[in-house]
């Protein structure tokens, strides 16, 4: 049985590529295209506890029982 060298060739080309592109961003020809940063600010007001998230389900909860 024969294998197909169309295929093999193809492997071989994309491990090629691959390779070089990782070696670009290695070496900081991509700087920064494949990361990115999030910026973002929390302020201390907009933080919910787990406490308070478990509080606020069960009234939810309890105020739909009781619409019921």
């Amino acid at each position: 049985m024969e294998t197909s060298r169309h295929l093999s060739f193809a492997i071989l080309a994309f491990t090629v590529l691959a390779a070089g592109a990782l070696l670009l961003e290695h070496t900081g020809f991509f700087a920064g295209a494949f990361r990115t940063e999030i910026l973002a600010r929390v302020d201390a007001g907009d933080v919910v506890s787990v406490g308070e998230a478990v509080t606020a389900r069960n009234v939810n909860a309890s105020d739909k029982a009781s619409a019921r």
